[in-house]
């Protein structure tokens, strides 16, 4: 085995020590004992870490520095050779890790992460039969947003021919089309970026909205993806046809002409957010100022000295609201409930220099990093989202564990606002954790101090020319209009028409607003019709959205491969296992948080039922996407072997 310490000889001692004391000191730990194979340091260190998530290890420095200093010394040793861990080992580590005791079925996923086993290439080791078929293969992706992109990557990787059609000009889906006043993500991107390309030189824990899109872009680029887009193109219909299992796609090129373009599979990856919701609010259509939503962002008009009013204060006017403040004569702030805004460890910080070395340099360390992002934003805290049916919370919590978020949420509000009692009664939610996405402080609280702001609470009631009348009659001049209020969550794939076997549209199937979906994946009657970001995928409390798509794309994959192996022309799921799934997930939806009393939220359609997201631990889903079950499919085209 090549020795870890090659790129490191020429560093010294002392100052790989240096180095090393910028990282996060849990993580350098799994690292030490992944190198050495010594358990009795999880024994040792163990006791003195946090939960992750918490940053507050109580390791002293004397004991910190005595792990940097043994950590240099097996980096800089030429000869050390690291030992194969077994599962046990990795279990216990992986129990030090996070502070609790955390289920076996983690294991082969972190095995993957860590390099210790290598997920099958899909059709690399297929027959000489199997891999003509696939080169005769087409597969049309809409969309060249990250899952688009993380489509066209495997695909590629697996030898099957494909092209991205994108209504946009340049790729990165949510990422190129939101660029609003301080646009970024809001999920750590260390763990918000593919696991096969982690990149270890972003500048913030939290980034910008083009950095992101840089980001894709490079992998896009590096992938050899770019080579197979056509941008400015929009997919306007797909109709499969029975007679050939072919999808007969239109498309509309930059110039309005529409040409018609056959494909054996196709993949949907528009995603949920991307067509705006804009409230039906009375007189809008008469108001004579500016009307912008954060989506659709007016960069030639000039916000500074106007008076502005921003309606709703989710994710995006979170982070649009405070940089508006600063520049407007006046700032009004409509909001229909309070959101959840929290702290964020590393919110607003750079990445050191050390650090982005550590990552690009240290083996397994940023690997265990992400896992520590996971667990602490993820599946750590998923017991938090399912309601206790003995708790006696009423709508302010559903469990003991959703009241102890509760608490220190609610305390971190009092201490911001201690001394403004009227708008700390206005900025405190009435409903459970995690009832709608919880989101991170970026001076939202110090904005609302200023005093060229207004939180209004009291709703809408009609609009005029110059200004908005709220329901108790108070007049708010205005020359701008900003609508943070988000998309048209569960009317998916719109507007493109997508018509499957027998002539059954996707919309009638769906309705307007009731879209369901096998894994989220597949439909029954739209054979070879495979969907990313489809229903019931999104996470709500937190995780990356990243990571779903990475296991639909795998599991998608997986399905090309298991048709190609059988010689047949397209694949159905059944309705049977269609239903059974959607069964399933209706039931676990009903005891999570999003239902709870008084709970209102972009999440549910207008018969109340959760259509985005996803009730599932993210292991549970990437369980669920590892390989296709035959028996929930139909084979059409087989041909005899």
């Amino acid at each position: 085995m090549t020795s870890i310490a090659t790129p490191m000889v020429e560093d010294r001692h002392d100052a790989l020590v240096e180095k090393l004391a910028d990282g996060e000191i849990s993580t350098l730990l799994m690292v030490l004992v992944q190198l050495t194979g010594d358990m009795a340091l999880l024994d040792h260190y163990a006791p003195m870490l946090s939960r992750p998530g918490e940053f507050d290890h109580k390791i002293p420095d004397a004991e910190a520095r005595t792990l940097f200093e043994r950590l240099a010394a097996v980096l800089l040793d030429p000869d050390h050779v690291p030992p194969r861990l077994d599962r046990d080992q990795l279990h216990r580590m992986m129990n030090a890790f996070c502070r609790e005791e955390v289920s076996e079925r983690y294991l082969p996923m972190l095995f993957e992460d860590l390099g210790f086993e290598t997920a099958a290439v899909p059709l690399s080791q297929a027959s000489a039969p199997v891999r003509r078929r696939a080169e005769d293969f087409t597969v049309l992706i809409v969309g060249a947003g990250a899952s688009g992109i993380c489509a066209g990557i495997k695909l590629g990787e697996a030898g099957i021919r494909y092209k991205i059609i994108e209504r946009n000009e340049d790729v990165g889906g949510v990422w190129h089309e939101n660029t609003y006043p301080d646009c970024g993500v809001d999920s750590a991107n260390h763990l918000y970026c593919y696991s096969f390309a982690l990149n270890h030189n972003w500048s913030r824990y939290y980034v910008r909205q083009q950095e992101l899109k840089n980001y894709l872009k490079d992998c896009a680029t590096r992938f050899g993806v770019m080579d197979n887009i056509a941008l400015g193109h929009e997919v306007v219909s797909l109709r499969f046809d029975e007679k050939d299992h072919l999808w007969h796609c239109t498309i509309r090129a930059p110039d309005g002409t529409q040409r018609t373009e056959t494909a054996n599979a196709v993949i949907s990856s528009v995603g949920q957010l991307n067509q705006p919701a804009i409230p039906n609010l009375p007189g809008l259509e008469n108001f004579a100022g500016e009307k912008v939503h954060t989506a659709h962002w007016n960069h030639d008009f000039d916000f500074a000295g106007k008076r502005i009013a921003m309606v709703g204060t989710g994710a995006s006017g979170i982070q649009a609201g405070p940089p508006l403040a600063k520049v407007a004569k006046h700032f009004t702030i409509f909001q229909r409930s309070a959101p959840w805004i929290i702290p964020r460890h590393n919110y607003a910080n750079l990445v050191s220099e050390n650090v982005k070395w550590i990552l690009a340099n240290v083996p397994h360390y940023a690997q265990w990093y992400r896992f520590l992002l996971f667990w602490a934003y993820g599946d750590g805290v998923h017991d938090a989202l399912i309601r206790d049916p003995e708790w006696q919370g009423g709508k302010a919590s559903i469990s003991e564990r959703s009241e102890s978020i509760r608490k220190v949420w609610t305390a971190y509000i009092d201490e911001v606002m201690a001394d403004r009692p009227d708008l700390r009664a206005k900025v405190t939610p009435d409903y459970a954790p995690f009832g709608k996405r919880s989101l991170r402080d970026n001076g939202w609280y110090d904005m609302l101090r200023r005093d060229n702001v207004e939180l209004v609470t009291e709703g809408i009631e009609r609009v005029e020319p110059d200004a908005i009348v709220d329901k108790t009659g108070t007049r708010h001049p205005v020359d701008a209009i900003v609508f943070a209020t988000g998309f048209q969550a569960s009317r998916m794939l719109f507007p493109m028409e997508v018509t499957g076997a027998s002539g059954t549209s996707l919309r009638d199937l769906w309705g307007d607003d009731d879209p369901r979906a096998y894994l989220g994946v597949c439909v029954p009657g739209f054979p070879n019709l495979f969907l990313t970001y489809g229903p019931n995928t999104n996470l709500a409390h937190g995780g990356s959205i990243i990571f779903q798509a990475e296991c639909q794309v795998h599991y998608i994959t997986a399905c090309i491969e298991m048709l190609l192996e059988r010689g047949a022309e397209a694949m159905e799921c059944t309705q049977e296992a269609h239903d059974a799934y959607n069964e399933q997930l209706d039931a676990a939806l009903a005891r999570m948080v999003w239902t709870h009393e008084g709970v209102t939220n972009w999440y549910r359609n207008k018969s109340g039922r959760i259509t985005t997201n996803s009730p599932w631990r993210l292991i549970e889903y990437w369980e669920m996407t590892r390989q296709p079950d035959p028996n929930a499919f139909i084979l059409l085209g087989e041909q005899p072997k």
